[in-house]
């Protein structure tokens, strides 16, 4: 075994790399440029504008109604949040390509994941129509400018196929690979009674278009287009959740990697189009190997 080093935290590699640790897919030995806060909010705002996919006020609208407390099991709020998606957008590559990973999931934790050829062929899909994004483009600039990658977006791709889509055991208790990043940050999760991560706004639309998702009423709301949101999913409760609305796919990978990458376990500050905005993300060990546990847009 051989170990990597990155920002004081050791994983060891265990022969070929199949593990979703973002030191064990960081080149060992690159030297990684510090990023402070004022360049990681240049970065960020250049992305936010480079989002060509990002929707308009015209083709995302929503209604937050009343205020909650994360406590209330009152619906506060009678309408839907979302009042109109212009459902155009969804035939947007990127968008047709990411929603078409959303029902690859068994939503309750306890139960393994299994990724038939179909669905690994989805998620390649997926990556090789973001590859093609401006966003992307300037996410593998500034990482191989700082020294996380050495050269071009297959080594992104593969950091992003280990850190998202590995499958893993989300409690420290149990054996059973029954959760992935990707899934918990963008799909959702619950347990019997309680619902985890779910951090995507276009997964929340969908679910709360089917009638699945119940919008309780709203914590806060913050600029950029972030809500603090409160609301049940398949009759289990969220008391509190995050989601930043309007941007496509590939900004909120592009976003969350990069914070997990620079700052994981810690707050990832930026500006972001003018606004203060943080990132939290925090990993998992597993058997001596880190995972992203979660990452998620902090108000």
């Amino acid at each position: 075994m051989r170990p990597i080093q990155l920002a004081g935290t050791q994983v060891f590699l265990l022969g070929l790399i199949s593990i979703a640790s973002t030191e064990a897919l960081l080149l060992s030995g690159t030297a990684h440029a510090p990023v402070t806060d004022s360049e990681l909010s240049a970065f960020m705002t250049s992305l936010w504008s480079a989002d060509a996919n990002k929707a308009s006020s015209n083709e995302v609208q929503t209604n937050i109604q009343s205020h909650t407390d994360s406590n209330s099991t009152v619906d506060r709020s009678p309408q839907r949040l979302f009042t109109h998606v212009d459902e155009s957008l969804f035939n947007r590559s990127t968008y047709a390509a990411f929603i078409k990973l959303l029902d690859n999931y068994n939503h309750e934790l306890g139960h393994a994941e299994q990724s038939t050829p179909q669905e690994e062929s989805e998620i390649t899909h997926f990556l090789n129509e973001i590859s093609q994004t401006e966003v992307m483009q300037k996410t593998v600039h500034f990482l191989r400018e700082k020294g996380y990658i050495m050269s071009a977006w297959s080594e992104l791709e593969t950091l992003i196929r280990q850190i998202w889509f590995t499958f893993f055991a989300r409690h420290a208790h149990s054996h059973i690979k029954d959760s992935s990043a990707f899934e918990h940050v963008f799909v959702g999760e619950y347990t019997q009674t309680i619902v985890e991560g779910f951090h995507n706004w276009i997964e929340f639309y969908l679910q709360e278009k089917a009638g699945n998702l119940n919008y309780l009423g709203y914590l806060s709301v913050h600029q950029p287009n972030i809500i603090g949101v409160h609301f049940t999913w398949q009759g289990r409760l969220k008391k509190f959740n995050a989601i930043i609305y309007g941007n496509s796919p590939e900004f909120d990978l592009a976003m969350y990697t990069v914070c997990f990458v620079l700052r994981h376990n810690r707050k990832c500050s930026f500006q972001l189009d003018g606004h203060p905005v943080s990132v939290h993300s925090f990993d998992l060990d597993r058997d001596g190997v880190k995972f992203i546990g979660t990452v998620y847009v902090d108000v």
